[in-house]
C-alpha cells in the first residue's frame, strides 16, 4: 500500500473545448494512478511517510532527498555515502562474542550445534555436539533437557564456549546459554564451512568427555514469558521487533508498535555484516541502546537477538507463537 500525504488540488482555472477535455482526463488519471514514491499524489517524496513494504528502498530515497535538501541538489549521493569520509569506522561494541574464522581457538571449548548426522560427517577438532533441537519442547526451551545435555557434554560453568553451526541453530545456543547464565560465550562467524575455508582442520571421531555437574543460573530478563508480557508492553521504552518474513508480519503482529525487521538483513549468507552496516541498519530504524528491544518470531529471532547483542543493545526474546493467541495480537486475517 502506498502512503499518500495531501490531496489533489481543485482546478480553479477556466478552460474550454478540447483543452478542457484533455485536462480533465489527465486529472482523473492522476487521481486514480498510485504514486511511485511514498509521498504526495504529485509524486513529491514524503520523508515522514515510511513505506513498510520496502523500508530499505524508502530509506535510500530519504537519504537522497535529505542530501538534495541540504546541498541544494549539489550532491546527489545518499546522505550516508556523502558523509562516509568524515565518519569513523564503527566496530562491534561487543566484539568478544563474535570470533572470526581462522582465529585462534586456544582455551575455548568448541560446541557444534548441528545435527548428530552432520557432526559425524565432519567437525572441528575437539568439538562437542549439542544438537539445538534436543533442548526444545514444542519450539520452547526445555530447561531440564538443556541442563542434561550440558552435563552430558561435560561442560562447566567456567568454560569459555565457542559455538558454531548453521545460522539460527548456533544463534539459538548462544541465546540459550546466555539465558542459562553462562558468561563466557562467542559465536564462530560463518560456522563450520567458514572455519574450514579459513584452514581449520576437520575430524570425524567423536570427542570423549566425562559428564559434568553444570548448574543453571537463569537470567530472567532474557526471556519473555506469558505472565510478564503484559507488564513489559506497558513500558514506554520498549521497542518491538518482528524477525519473520514481511509476509508473516502482514498477517499478524504483536501490537501496533511492532516493526518488521527480517533477521537476515544482518547477515551476508552465514557471515555477520560489518559493524558499519549493522550500525546503519539499526540506527536508521531508530533503535535506542537505552531502551529494551523485544524480539519475536523464532527461530529467526535468535539471529536477530545475537545481532542486537553484538551491537550493544538490550535485547530480550519471546519464544514460540503463543503470542498470537493473546489480546495484544493484531491480525489482518478475517
Amino acid at each position: 500500500m502506498v502512503s499518500r500525504c495531501g490531496s489533489v488540488p481543485a482546478l480553479l482555472v477556466a478552460v474550454s473545448g478540447a483543452a478542457a477535455a484533455s485536462l480533465l482526463l489527465a486529472v482523473v488519471l492522476m487521481a486514480l494512478s498510485p504514486t511511485v514514491l511514498a509521498g504526495t499524489e504529485t509524486g513529491e517524496f514524503c520523508p515522514t511517510c515510511p513505506d513498510w513494504t520496502d523500508l530499505d528502498g524508502w530509506l535510500a530515497k530519504k537519504d537522497a532527498y535529505e542530501t538534495a535538501q541540504h546541498n541544494g541538489n549539489a550532491d546527489p549521493r545518499p546522505a550516508t555515502q556523502a558523509a562516509a569520509v568524515d565518519k569513523p569506522k564503527p566496530v562491534y561494541p561487543e566484539s568478544s562474542i563474535l570470533t572470526a574464522p581462522g582465529a585462534s581457538v586456544d582455551g575455548w571449548v568448541l560446541l557444534d550445534s548441528r545435527s548428530p548426522a552432520d557432526y559425524q560427517k565432519g567437525h572441528l577438532p575437539g568439538a562437542r555436539n549439542l544438537y539445538w533441537k534436543d533442548t526444545l519442547n514444542s519450539d520452547e526451551l526445555d530447561l531440564q533437557a538443556a541442563e542434561e545435555a550440558l552435563c552430558r557434554d561435560g561442560l562447566n560453568n567456567s568454560d569459555m564456549i565457542l559455538i558454531y553451526g548453521d545460522d539460527q541453530d548456533a544463534a539459538y545456543l548462544f541465546w540459550m546459554l546466555s539465558y542459562l547464565g553462562h558468561q563466557n560465550l562467542s559465536l564462530l562467524d560463518g560456522g563450520y564451512d567458514a572455519a574450514r575455508a579459513a584452514g581449520m582442520a576437520r575430524e570425524t571421531s567423536e570427542s570423549t568427555v566425562s559428564p559434568s555437574n553444570y548448574t543453571v543460573r537463569l537470567v530472567p530478563h532474557l526471556l519473555v514469558n506469558q505472565s510478564d508480557l503484559g507488564s513489559l508492553l506497558n513500558e514506554s521504552n520498549l521497542q518491538i521487533l518482528d524477525a519473520r518474513d514481511f509476509s508473516d508480519y502482514g498477517l499478524a503482529k504483536l501490537t501496533s508498535r511492532a516493526l518488521p525487521f527480517e533477521a537476515d538483513k544482518l547477515y551476508d549468507d552465514t557471515r555477520v555484516k560489518d559493524a558499519a552496516t549493522l550500525d546503519d541498519l539499526l540506527e536508521r530504524r531508530s533503535l535506542d541502546r537505552n531502551s529494551t528491544q523485544l524480539v519475536y518470531g523464532t527461530p529467526d529471532a535468535y539471529s536477530l537477538f545475537f545481532g542486537l547483542e553484538l551491537m550493544g543493545y538490550n535485547a530480550t526474546l519471546l519464544q514460540g507463537d503463543w503470542w498470537m493467541e493473546t489480546d495484544w495480537t493484531i491480525s489482518n486475517v478475517r
